[in-house]
């Protein structure tokens, strides 16, 4: 398969791309930066360098694409206008071009955020979308997100393949977002600062790139949303105790009422029975906030609770 990446050199744009090399497809990354010395992306067919606001590099990237994952993202907090225009702009430009060249499947990159604050319950994806009510990512990332996914599912009535993934606090190994702040702040003995009722069904990277993985060219998925997200939900609080212990910190934690940041869980229950997916890292986030505390400590040693896995 020739496939296309949008926001192939960012954070799971350029594992993307690796894990589809690795399974002999021939991949093109589309991204405003260029993969640098020893980027992931190395392997890839080629790389346009360009933004999807740019019909002309859109329609260069999406030359002879039978696949496109958009993943591309222009995140703009403080400027509103820009955040809106550059992506449901660029969405639209990338969504015409597929369907002019015949692309088979279009897979977008949405977010959990897309919901608002949704408390302890897990919502499936038929649950009301409030993103106005969350502020997470800027006040208008969920709401433009929301708008880009109806106008994937607008290009599927016009016969475009879509399917749309709303994903859910993604992770990795040094790749820990809001966390890295609690380990500084509890490593520095300063405040740790956690939002009260905060938290979610996070995922890890490698449970993400096997569902778009897994779902690409799958018919069962055509017209869909789907909420990929792990299967532990965490409290950002308790999180916040955990950084504590780990690190030997006598550090305070300080909760912040902010109930536009409260605790968005979801269910991942169409994923398993549409597609036969299911999460498999369970419980992975105390692992590899255990191990970033140990190895910014500098210890040789394993920290009392925390496991060891070969594949983190």
């Amino acid at each position: 398969m020739n496939i296309l990446v949008t926001g192939g050199t960012g954070y799971i744009g350029a594992h993307l791309v690796a894990v589809l090399g690795q399974a002999g497809h021939t991949v093109r990354a589309l991204d405003l930066v260029s993969a640098g010395d020893g980027s992931l992306v190395a392997a890839s067919h080629d790389t346009v360098q360009g933004s999807i606001t740019d019909p002309t590099a859109v329609a260069r990237a999406m030359q002879n694409v039978d696949i496109v994952y958009h993943l591309a993202w222009n995140f703009c907090p403080s400027d509103e206008r820009r955040e809106i225009q550059d992506n449901l702009f660029g969405t639209l430009n990338l969504l015409q071009a597929a369907l002019r060249v015949g692309v088979q499947h279009f897979l977008f990159s949405s977010t959990a955020l897309v919901y608002g604050p949704t408390g302890p319950a897990r919502v499936t994806e038929e649950y009301p979308c409030h993103p106005e009510r969350c502020t997470i990512g800027g006040p208008v990332h969920g709401v433009t997100k929301l708008a880009c996914e109806r106008l994937c599912l607008v290009y599927q009535r016009r016969g475009l393949a879509v399917t749309v993934f709303r994903l859910h606090g993604v992770f990795s190994a040094r790749r820990l977002s809001h966390f890295e702040q609690m380990i500084d702040q509890a490593l520095s003995g300063e405040p740790m600062q956690s939002i009260r009722g905060a938290g979610g069904e996070y995922i890890h990277l490698d449970d993400v790139l096997r569902a778009l993985f897994e779902a690409m060219g799958n018919p069962r998925t055509y017209g869909e949303v789907f909420n990929l997200a792990g299967t532990h939900t965490y409290e950002d609080p308790e999180m916040a105790r955990f950084v504590l212990k780990m690190g030997r910190s006598a550090s305070r934690i300080e909760l912040v009422e902010d109930p536009t940041k409260e605790m968005i869980s979801v269910s991942t229950d169409k994923l398993h029975t549409v597609l036969g997916i299911e999460p498999g890292k369970g419980e992975f986030l105390t692992d590899l906030v255990g191990l970033e505390i140990q190895q910014r400590r500098g210890t040789g040693h394993e920290i009392e609770g925390i496991r060891h896995n070969s594949d983190l």
